[in-house]
Formats: C-alpha cells, structure tokens, sequence
C-alpha cells in the first residue's frame, strides 16, 4: 500500500512540474526587408524600365505623361499613360511610390 502510494505522489508531482513549466516562448516575427520603391514622380526612363512590365517604351511614356501633365498624385494615375492598364497598376503598386 505504501508502494502504491508512494507511486502516487511521485507521478502526481511528476505532472504537475509540467503543467506550471514555462509555456514555449513566442517565435519572433521575422520581417522580411522590403525592396526599395522608384518614385514615379522623380525616376528616370532607365529607373522606370526596371519595374516589371515596363519596358523603354512605357518608361519614356510615363516620363512623357509626367512632363506635360505634372506629377502624379496617386499610383493609379498610372493608368492614364498609354500602355499602362489597371492590372499593370495592380502589379506595380507596393514597387513604386510618389
């Protein structure tokens, strides 16, 4: 009886130094760097053609758009310029910035 008691106690402490043990530690939120963002308003042809999409052509139509227009006042003024669609602006827009 005492062995069983014994036993007893043992496993009864046994669970509880696990159930008030630390929890696990949070994991730490890695945040990933972003790439730097071209300025539409200031980029030139070549800085402008490195955005995915856009090409020489459509480089040197946002620079053209920008000369006889002004700036841009929002990213999705980008579809204005010929050969530049919403979905193109979609694509773009965490890429660029005013």
């Amino acid at each position: 009886m005492k062995t069983l008691l014994s036993l007893l106690i043992i496993s009864f402490l046994s669970f509880s130094a696990f159930t008030h043990a630390n929890p696990p530690l949070e994991k730490p939120s890695v945040e990933m760097p972003q790439a730097p963002t071209i300025s539409i308003n200031d980029a030139d042809t070549d800085m402008l053609a490195k955005l995915p999409g856009i090409g020489k052509k459509k480089a040197q139509a946002i620079v053209d758009y920008r000369t006889n227009n002004g700036d841009f006042t929002d990213v999705s003024d980008l579809a204005n310029v010929k050969g530049i669609g919403e979905k193109l602006v979609a694509k773009l827009a965490d890429k660029v910035s005013l």
